[in-house]
């Protein structure tokens, strides 16, 4: 009973680090964003590649469909804007990848009614 087991070899030892080509990045990341009125954050996951514009659809769309409340106004992603805190000013570039942001957290926030158009 018993014998020798080969298995393929999945890994090479040493693990890559981050100075080698052959770095692997986490396939996906977990990210909590908060949105202005509610009362605890939203996680969504996304890959890396993904943009700010495309973390601000999925995180509307999480909240309508687990029923959040308040209600939002208006499910329209083009009528909010992503930043690092709710005491940010300056929003995040839409097309900017999530990747090179720096950060896990974000504000979820509406647009003054006046930089809608």
């Amino acid at each position: 009973m018993g014998g020798i087991v080969s298995t393929p070899p999945t890994h090479k030892f040493p693990l890559p680090t981050m100075e080698t080509s052959d770095y692997v990045r986490p396939s996906k990341l977990l990210l909590n964003v908060t949105i202005e009125n509610s009362l605890g954050a939203v996680q969504v996951l996304m890959w890396p590649e993904d943009t700010v514009d495309d973390l601000v659809k999925a995180a509307l769309v999480i909240y309508h469909k687990e029923k959040r409340r308040p209600l939002l106004k208006d499910t329209d992603p083009k009528c909010y804007d992503l930043h690092y805190s709710p005491y940010s000013l300056q929003s995040l570039k839409p097309n900017e990848k999530l990747k090179n942001l720096g950060s896990r957290n974000f504000f979820l926030c509406s647009k003054p009614p006046a930089s809608l158009f």
